[in-house]
């Protein structure tokens, strides 16, 4: 969206001025006339509002966020449709996301970044356990902050229930769903039911860009970035080479990003608990220290804390 940009009209709301564009959607601030409350107003732009599948999934989205009652995720008030225009208005957070914090060259150091880390564990763990809920877009983008400090998942587009079936064998999609650089290895492969792991691996990978303002694996087009989270020879550089970080932060980095996810962390219960562990200076040792990880802590990384 650019100064140019026509406001939408919608019957009941009172447009203020444009948010932010993605994707699939506008996003544009206004207020509810009947409760006088400022909200978010989610647009789906007209090219995907013609495509049923789009609109379903426009519509899930907006479906989860309902579902979801807890102060770390974005709260949706309900979708609607007027003509051709569909619609959602949900809340209106007065802050910014850590994608655009990134990308004016910020960074945040260890103590904030376990801070993004277990406000996003404990919204998602209530999502994961009350109602199976994976987000499957975990990135900088959609993780905000507002003007009183409070981190909030937003943009469920992607997210999906599932019902805690046993693994089986399903067909691999046409398309992959996810973000290049922040997406865990199953969902690239595709041929598995995801669960709260695959939020975990990318949940690390986005708090290793908010320390280092790099990504994973710089430089690589999106299907060889994908592979490199797969790959088991590719590693992503220790992060204390950039930035000041300790020991025990980046061993939870490394846990959190083992590739094979049946060796990775397993819940955001252990997240949590492997957070305390950070803040008290433990040097915990994970399970699993042999399983290949997307991230490599090298013992004589020059750390910038030395």
């Amino acid at each position: 969206m650019d100064s140019n940009t026509p406001f939408p009209e919608i019957p009941g709301l009172a447009i203020i001025s444009p948010v932010g564009e993605g994707g699939m959607a506008e996003v544009w601030k206004a207020v509810d006339r009947k409760t006088g409350r400022t909200v978010a107003v989610k647009i789906l732009k007209p090219e995907f509002a013609a495509s049923p599948e789009d609109v379903r999934r426009f519509i899930g989205e907006s479906k989860l966020l309902e579902t979801i009652d807890h102060p770390g995720v974005v709260k949706s008030y309900g979708v609607n449709a007027i003509g051709a225009l569909i619609y959602y208005t949900m809340e209106f957070v007065d802050g910014y996301n850590f994608g655009d914090f990134v990308a004016q060259r910020h960074y945040l150091g260890e103590t904030e970044c376990l801070l993004v880390c277990e406000s996003v564990a404990s919204a998602l763990d209530y999502a994961w356990n009350e109602h199976g809920i994976v987000h499957c877009d975990i990135k900088p983008d959609n993780i905000m902050i507002n003007s009183e400090g409070v981190v909030k998942l937003t943009d469920m587009g992607l997210g999906r229930t599932f019902q805690f079936l046993e693994e089986s064998e399903i067909s691999v999609p046409d398309t992959v769903m996810g973000t290049p650089a922040y997406i865990s290895p199953e969902q690239v492969y595709g041929d598995v039911e995801l669960d709260c792991r695959s939020d975990i691996y990318s949940l690390a990978a986005s708090l290793y860009t908010l320390a280092t303002r790099r990504v994973l694996f710089p430089g690589l087009d999106t299907e060889a970035m994908m592979r490199a989270h797969c790959d088991v020879a590719m590693q992503a550089e220790d992060p204390r080479r950039f930035c000041r970080l300790s020991d025990s932060f980046c061993r939870l980095l490394e846990f959190m990003l083992v590739k094979n996810r049946d060796y990775r962390v397993s819940s955001w219960e252990d997240v949590l608990e492997f957070c305390q562990l950070v803040e008290k200076g433990v040097l915990f040792k994970p399970r699993s220290q042999d399983a290949p990880s997307s991230l490599r802590l090298d013992p004589q990384a020059d750390a910038a804390s030395t």
